[in-house]
């Protein structure tokens, strides 16, 4: 029998008798086994099914499927007799009691053993624990009875991680140079960014923004800087109150009245700490079930929910927010009696789910470029609640000793009709010489029309008084003493029509004001697909544009664009465009032809074009872009050349860098947000996710924009991972609260495989299944026949461990130049302290 075709015979009977366990303990055949030493095998870490060689370990805890957290350290104990089960054996750190997700009647059944340090969860009937040393895991099964609310998309509050302390600087950087026919060349540089500490469970952040201009030639020189610290402050996401806490320099965006920059303090709930399927509007489903009942709820002829409830009034508050149309509701009784009713839904801002409220809390000081304050200290606040399905109420109020606003306002779900809101905001404005009170009145309406495949997205009118002020418009008149512009009137209407294989979009909105001429603006967008046989294998893509836009002054801009897109192979496409503009009174085309290719990683694009039109020079161009993204940055480059005008280069950098005790690693901007730190530890090179991101030298990367409240998985990718490099742990994952810094270490080994024959100084061989472990414990491999050994993550002259009977019994001394795969090397095993 050949050696390979004996090594793979083993790795079959091994697996069959594996799956064939049916008991904790097992007895193996043996004589099964294509051994001449039949005597010479030891099979007892094999012998008990899911057998753990009691002692500590750092394990990752599942429960029910669900990562929870970090690795933690597990501790197996000696079964103090056959009878005791795996969750009996197995240490639950006592800490994790709040995070599995327990009801409190389940939480109360657990009691705390070994000092306080382990849970017992025997009591709670059905629950299991597994520990897994290929996955190096703890995964717990608990029955959902013993359970609080779960959403596969959601990961509950007691999970979320607040991150490791830390500081960085996130910045985009640019600039341009470009140098005219006539001599004139100008630079234009440009930074912003965020710098930011993280501390526990609260942020600092700060904004900065700088440009730098230089124009020379000609008979002027010009120069110009400019920086500005935007704003300071620091927040924490309070959990219970599903809310953010922000104290310093903000921006306050209401959804009541106009948005306003302020110093002080505020409150807002922020909706990405519900579930997705309780975030925005949808109306819950009411009814009554006869007996254990399955309630089935359809969009059309597709299924979008389906569970099971008990005798008597259910109430499902599930439903994702994005749902629109008619939906048909079923609720089917044990005896296959069913009960079906409908319901319709809609899209608005003003629409609450039913018992919930929304709010949104500020108090200080409005404040204008930048760190400037003015006025007195300012108190606002808004709200809005779900009264039922069909109604909800809102409103809000700003007070200080000079200003007032109170706003009231209801919406109503139409149902088959589609949605509306409607609300009235009263301003009373005390100047020095004059007193001025306002009314304002908006009424919005969205509506899908699924039968004609169109939606009126959102479609509003607002009338304000001449009297009537905001904040922002009370405070700037009463430090300059200038009336700016006054709004009077506005109306907007968002609309999209959708045909089999054509879109079209349409929006309008109209302006008025009381000082100064009306603004209009129209738009169309067009967008459907064409075949073009011979040319091109994949659908030609056409895309129409026209804006129209009446200015205060008068002038009217026009603008129609159309675009063809010809893919011509993976990731290439040639695009014809034709240009119309016409501002001030003059008409100008523009004719282009361009060729781009894009990845994974980087795009390009080379285009010619030639504008010509009324009061200007025709001219021809040809420029070129290419971008690509970098484990460290995102970089840009641009040229552009047109004859006898200019020439133009540009660049621009997206990085930032981020240091915590784990160290310090460059990246990809993630704008002062949430961000993951990844440690591959002492190992560099290492490929996650697409590949783009790489750890560094000390190996260390961090993934930017890790979306805050929801799971983030992060993984290696072991299609690009090195031949020299072995990880067990490839996957994790984390939930983290906003701007939080995470850490998360994915072991790797580094090293070597190889085929060698383990021999002892007695001239036999280890015995069949001894385990081959390095330093830190990791096994390498398992001996096989005659002492055949596959061993994986090996370095040069490194000593190894061979454990059999639950001892080490001797070591190797691997050489300092390991042979190939295909070369089979003889290594002694000898007694400890005889290696030379």
């Amino acid at each position: 029998m050949s050696f390979k075709h004996s090594i793979v015979r083993q790795a079959i009977l091994l697996a069959l008798s594996f799956s064939a366990w049916t008991a904790y303990a097992s007895e193996f055949n043996t004589d099964v086994l294509d051994t001449e030493d039949i005597q010479n095998i030891d099979m007892s870490q094999f012998s008990v099914a899911g057998y753990v060689p009691p002692g500590n370990y750092s394990l990752t805890v599942f429960v029910n499927g669900q990562r929870l957290g970090a690795p933690r350290d597990i501790t197996v104990f000696t079964p103090e007799n056959d009878t005791q089960t795996p969750l009996q054996l197995t240490c639950i750190p006592a800490d994790l009691l709040n995070l599995i997700g327990l009801k409190g009647s389940a939480q109360e059944k657990v009691s705390i053993v070994h000092d306080g340090e382990c849970l017992d969860l025997s009591a709670l009937e059905g629950a299991q624990a597994k520990v897994e040393l290929s996955t190096l895991s703890l995964k717990l099964t608990i029955p959902q009875l013993w359970m609080e609310y779960r959403d596969p998309n959601w990961t509950q509050p007691t999970l979320w991680e607040e991150g490791i302390n830390g500081t960085f600087v996130d910045y985009n950087a640019n600039i341009s140079i470009t140098e005219e026919t006539g001599g004139n060349k100008r630079i234009y540089l440009s930074s912003n960014g965020t710098s930011g500490i993280n501390l526990g469970a609260w942020r600092l952040r700060g904004d900065y923004s700088t440009t730098y201009q230089k124009q020379q030639g000609g008979h002027n020189s010009i120069k110009s800087h400019d920086f500005n610290f935007n704003r300071l402050y620091l927040y924490t996401s309070l959990k219970n109150l599903a809310s953010i806490l922000t104290i310093g320099e903000n921006y306050f965006y209401s959804d009541v009245f106009e948005s306003w920059q302020y110093s002080g303090i505020s409150l807002e709930n922020d909706d990405r700490m519900l579930p997705p399927k309780l975030v925005g509007y949808a109306p819950e489903i009411i009814g009554v079930a006869n007996t254990n009942a399955t309630v089935i709820v359809r969009s059309k002829d597709r299924v979008i929910l389906e569970t099971t409830v008990p005798p008597g009034p259910f109430r499902i508050q599930t439903l994702e927010s994005g749902v629109r149309g008619i939906l048909d509701v079923t609720v089917r009784e044990e005896n296959g009696e069913e009960k079906k009713f409908s319901l319709n839904t809609a899209s608005l801002p003003y629409l609450t789910r039913p018992g919930r409220i929304i709010y949104k809390l500020v108090a200080g000081k409005t404040r204008y470029n930048g760190h400037n304050l003015t006025g007195k200290p300012v108190i606002s606040g808004e709200f809005s609640y779900g009264l039922s399905n069909a109604w909800s109420l809102y409103g809000g109020s700003q007070f200080n000793a000079d200003y007032q606003t109170v706003a009231v306002g209801i919406g109503r779900d139409l149902f088959a009709f589609g949605a509306l809101s409607l609300d009235i905001t009263q301003s009373l404005a005390r100047f020095k010489n004059d007193n001025l009170q306002g009314r304002s009145y908006r009424l919005n309406y969205a509506k899908s029309f699924d039968d004609l495949r169109t939606d009126i997205t959102f479609a509003g009118y607002r009338f304000a008084d001449k009297d009537y002020r905001t904040l922002t418009q009370f405070v700037d008149e009463n430090r300059t003493g200038y009336v700016s512009r006054a709004p009077k009137e506005n109306y907007q209407i968002y609309l999209n029509k959708y045909f089999n294989d054509f879109n079209l979009s349409l929006n309008y909105q109209y302006s008025t004001y009381w000082q100064n001429k009306p603004q209009t603006q129209y738009g169309l967008y067009a967008n459907t697909s064409i075949s073009i046989p011979g040319l091109s294998q994949q659908n030609t893509n056409l895309s129409l544009s026209a804006t129209r836009t009446l200015r205060e002054n008068g002038y009217q801009d026009d603008a129609i664009n159309l675009y063809i897109t010809i893919p011509l192979y993976s990731g290439h496409s040639l695009t014809l465009s034709e240009a119309y503009s016409r501002s001030g009174g003059s008409n100008q085309y523009n004719h282009t032809i361009g060729y781009s290719g894009y990845n994974d990683r980087d795009n390009y694009s080379l285009n010619v074009g030639y504008n010509h039109g009324q009061n200007m020079e025709s001219q021809s161009s040809i420029s070129g872009y290419y971008s690509q993204d970098l484990s460290q940055a995102s970089i840009s480059a641009n040229a552009s050349y047109v004859p006898q005008q200019y020439r133009s280069i540009g660049a621009s950098l997206n990085s930032g860098i981020t240091a915590t005790k784990e160290g310090i690693a460059l990246h990809r901007s993630a704008n002062g947000d949430t961000r993951l730190v990844i440690e591959t530890p002492g190992i560099g090179g290492v490929p996650l996710d697409n590949g783009t991101i790489k750890t560094n030298r000390f190996g260390l990367a961090v993934i930017p924009n890790i979306s805050s409240y929801r799971k983030s998985i992060a993984s290696i990718n072991t299609s690009q991972l090195p031949e020299n490099l072995e990880t067990l742990d490839s996957t994790t994952d984390i939930t983290l609260t906003k701007g939080a810094i995470g850490y998360r270490s994915l072991s790797v080994m580094k090293g070597e495989k190889l085929f060698a024959i383990l021999s002892l100084p007695n001239g036999k061989n280890p015995p069949f299944g001894a385990s081959v472990r390095n330093a830190t414990n990791r096994e390498l491999g398992i001996v096989g026949e005659e002492g055949v050994t596959w061993m994986v993550g090996l370095s040069p002259q490194e000593k190894l461990s061979v454990y059999w009977g639950g001892e080490p019994q001797c070591e190797l001394m691997l050489p300092a130049k390991l042979n190939t795969i295909s070369d089979m090397l003889l290594l002694p095993c000898l007694p400890f302290n005889t290696q030379r």
